[in-house]
This record gives structure tokens, C-alpha cells and sequence, in this order.
């Protein structure tokens, strides 16, 4: 039986899968080509020279069975592919993961606040029956993020380390394995978590073989199909010290950031244990079936998290105080407020340009939080006060745009013209970043 005989579009889903000789994969394809345009989907077709029948009608899922089949062709077709990549799964992930039309949709499988992964994971501890204390913030050496503490039949502790994709880097993990060691201790188990590009970035076969040596629990979360994967299940750590466990306790916070609930399910994470522990059954890359992708198309509809709360945001030169740009919520109409708010500049300075990279404003009965970067400041009216997490967010936004419009800035500064900005390249980060 021939590559054509073997292989339609009905089952190309199927056989792409199983060509990756893995149970489950870790980056899920379709998060991508679902967040994308379907003008990038048009144009990485078009790059690669991919058939697909002439029609008006075809839905995503058509186009990406189209593109597997077209790379699993490929891949049986020429042995210098088949050379470099193991599989067609392999071929097809490494190239959307390289391609630029792609790359500003990455961060759907990561998380831009580490409070969001810290949330996250915490609730589905909670739902094990463990509590959860955040220890970032604590006088606790080495810093760890959590501590969890579960007391029947008998008291069970584990530090636990949390990092995005953002947060690392060759020389971010190297002192996070570092900190790992030195944390084994301090309770009977030691955790890292990450995502799917934590994983990305530092390689599935190194993390696997790192936490294996270090005797670590390995947690991934991906925020794209809201699914918790357990890749390494670790033994009771060696040298495991109950005084220094109890010197941990006691720092502890007074109050826990999650415990668990008697009546409900606190995560919206799935976490399957009988698909969990055993890191052979885990690949880089993941095409979902059609069941998956239908699922996934409706978690990418959900209304935004800070929708509800926020009102208006401006980005201000910081010199000047000039404004570079504004945008504002359907439902809020009272441009006088933002206008009054610039007014009154000079009285907010000082608050604003403290030493803490972030402040927390009551202005006329909204609360501002506000972010002070080297060129510009941000100002976000809300009908709440911020969270740890949105917060995160701003901090990280200013120094996107400050890195990303660093040439546009200075020129605006000499100048004072808005021209060199694209307003609507920058609402479309603000609304994505801010996930307003």
C-alpha cells in the first residue's frame, strides 16, 4: 500500500498523530493555527506551496489537515527530511515554531503573569487536599514560590519552584536548579512547574533528565488547552531535615493562598492521572483531534478576564507628559475623567515616579494603576483594584512597548508627532496583553 493509499484527509489527523510514537505532546499545534488570522493560515500555506481544494467554505480544521497532509509527503518523500526530523509531527512543529507568521501567537501557550501560573497550579493542589502558602514574598531562604503542606494521615511538605516561558533563560535556569537543590531539605517532596514554552525553551528531554537527577516532581500547565500535565512523579527527598522543615513552617504566612474545598471542584484545569508519571508517553509536539479542536475553539471565544473592570488606559510620554496613545472600554464615555487625570500630572508625579515600579491611584472614585518605565508611563483606570496579576501584566506591557517602539519613542520626543505610532498595532497588544 502506497503514501496515497494509506493516507486521506479523513484520517490524516490520526496518522500524524501516531507518527509521533508518543501518547500525548506538550505543544498543541492547534492553539496556534486557532489564534492566528486565516491570513497568516493563507500565507504559511501559500509559503510551503500546500494543495488545498479551491473553496469558500473550508474551516480551520480542513486547512490543518490539509497542511499534515501536505507534510507528511513531504517527510515519506525526501530522505534529507526524514534525516532531520523524526517524524511528520516533529517536521510540521518545528516549522510553525520558526515561522515570524506565528510567533506573537506563542504566548497563548504561556502565561505573561507568573501569578496566573502560580493561580493555576495552586488551585489544582487544592483540589488534592493540599494547602497552599505563597512563600515568594517570605524571609524563607532559598526562595522558593510555594510551600504546600498536606497533614493526613501524616504531615507531607514540598517546595515547589514556578516559572513561565518568559522567565526563562539559560542562566534563570541553571539558578533555579541551583535553588532546587538547596530546597530539598525542607519537605518530603521538591516541585518545578512550567509551561509548555518553559519546556520549549529549555528542551523536554533535558528538563525530564534534570528533574529526574534532582529527584523532582514535573508539573507543565498549559494555559492554551487549560490542562495540567504530570511528567516526573519523585521519590521522598534523601536528605529530607525535619527541624530545618519546621524553621519553614513557622516563617510560613499566616494564611494560605489556597485550601481546599469540601463541596467544589476549585480548577479549571483538566488533570488526568492515569495519563500522568510516566515520561516516555510525553513528545514536544501535539495535534488534537477534531473532538479537541472544537473544544479549544470555544475556550478561545471566553470573554476576556479584566473586560468587566476596565475602563480606559493611556500611555504618556514620560518627559513631557505628552500623551502617545488612549483606548477606552464601549461602555465608558467620560473621556473628561482621563483628560482631568493629565491635568493633574504634576500632583500624581511623585506617586507615580516613586521607586516602586508600580502604584495604585484613587482618582475621582476609579482606581489607576499606574507603570513607570524609562520612556513612557501608563496609566489604567479600572472600577477595581488591580490584582497581583494584572499588575504583572503592566509591568510587562511597558517594557514590551518601550523595547518594541524604542526608535518611535525618541522620535516622538523630538517631534511630538503621533505619526510614527500604529495605533492599531498597539490596541491589538494592549487588549492581548492586559487580556482586557
Amino acid at each position: 500500500m502506497n503514501f496515497i493509499d494509506s493516507v486521506s484527509v479523513e484520517n490524516v489527523i490520526d496518522y500524524i498523530r501516531k507518527s509521533g510514537k508518543k501518547k500525548y505532546g506538550i505543544i498543541c499545534l492547534n492553539c496556534i493555527f486557532i489564534a492566528c488570522k486565516i491570513e497568516e493560515l493563507l500565507k504559511f500555506i501559500e509559503k510551503y506551496k500546500i494543495k488545498i481544494p479551491k473553496s469558500d467554505t473550508l474551516t480551520r480544521l480542513e486547512y490543518i489537515k490539509y497542511i499534515c497532509l501536505h507534510f507528511i509527503s513531504k517527510f515519506n518523500d525526501y530522505k534529507e527530511i526524514r534525516n532531520t526530523y523524526d517524524n511528520p509531527l516533529s517536521l510540521l512543529g518545528n516549522l510553525v515554531f520558526s515561522d515570524n507568521l506565528f510567533q506573537k501567537y506563542i504566548k497563548k501557550l504561556d502565561f505573561i503573569a507568573k501569578q496566573d501560573l502560580i493561580d493555576a497550579f495552586a488551585d489544582f493542589c487544592a483540589d488534592l487536599g493540599i494547602v497552599v502558602f505563597k512563600t515568594s514574598n517570605t524571609s524563607i531562604k532559598p526562595t522558593m514560590d510555594l510551600y504546600l503542606t498536606k497533614k493526613k494521615p501524616f504531615l507531607r511538605t514540598e517546595s515547589v519552584f514556578l516559572r513561565t516561558g518568559y522567565d526563562l533563560n539559560k542562566d534563570t535556569y541553571n539558578n533555579t536548579l541551583m535553588l532546587i537543590k538547596q530546597a530539598s531539605e525542607f519537605g518530603i517532596w521538591t516541585g518545578f512547574v512550567t509551561t509548555p514554552i518553559g519546556i520549549l525553551k529549555i528542551g523536554l528531554e533535558k528538563l525530564i533528565s534534570d528533574m529526574e537527577d534532582l529527584n523532582v516532581w514535573l508539573y507543565v500547565v498549559d494555559p492554551g488547552r487549560k490542562k495540567i500535565f504530570g511528567l516526573i512523579k519523585a521519590k521522598k527527598n534523601e536528605n529530607y531535615n525535619t527541624t530545618l522543615r519546621d524553621e519553614v513552617i513557622k516563617r510560613l504566612p499566616r494564611e494560605p493562598i489556597r485550601v481546599p474545598s469540601r463541596v467544589l471542584k476549585i480548577s479549571e484545569y483538566e488533570f488526568n492521572i492515569s495519563e500522568s508519571y510516566d515520561p516516555e508517553d510525553f513528545g514536544l509536539f501535539e495535534i488534537s483531534t477534531e473532538v479537541q479542536h472544537n473544544k479549544l475553539v470555544l475556550k478561545d471565544e471566553q470573554l476576556p478576564k479584566y473586560t468587566k473592570i476596565f475602563k480606559d488606559l493611556i500611555i504618556i510620554e514620560r518627559l513631557s507628559g505628552k500623551p502617545i496613545i488612549s483606548y477606552s472600554s464601549e461602555n465608558f464615555k467620560d473621556q473628561a475623567l482621563t483628560s482631568g487625570f493629565l491635568s493633574a500630572m504634576d500632583s500624581f508625579a511623585a506617586e507615580i515616579s516613586g521607586t516602586a515600579s508600580m502604584k495604585d491611584i484613587n482618582y475621582k472614585g476609579f482606581y489607576v494603576q499606574a507603570s513607570n518605565g524609562d520612556f513612557v508611563k501608563i496609566a489604567c483606570f479600572l472600577s477595581e483594584p488591580a490584582d497581583e496579576s494584572l499588575r504583572e501584566r503592566l509591568d510587562y506591557f511597558i517594557k514590551f512597548f518601550e523595547e518594541k517602539y524604542q526608535d518611535k519613542i525618541v522620535a516622538f520626543i523630538e517631534t511630538g508627532n503621533m505619526r510614527y505610532f500604529n495605533k492599531e498595532e498597539i490596541l491589538n497588544l494592549i487588549k492581548e496583553i492586559l487580556d482586557i
